[in-house]
């Protein structure tokens, strides 16, 4: 586990940091799924779904099923 391309500031060969990957991959992500949502069905239903679990867990769900 110890053999890594980054230094110890976390700086590869390239002068990038760990975060700037991580970032770079967290911003892909949330692209991809906020065209899903709003430009697929099935997932945007799929979203909605865990949504209304979310608000009617416990006592909170006020007719909402």
């Amino acid at each position: 586990m110890s053999n890594s391309d980054f230094d110890k500031d976390g700086v590869d060969s390239y002068g990038i940091h760990w975060l700037q990957y991580a970032a770079f991959a967290f911003s892909g992500f949330a692209i991809f799924t906020t065209w899903a949502f709003f430009f697929d069905e099935r997932f945007h239903n799929f979203i909605m779904e865990i949504f209304r679990i979310i608000n009617c867990s416990g006592f909170n769900c006020n007719g909402a099923f």
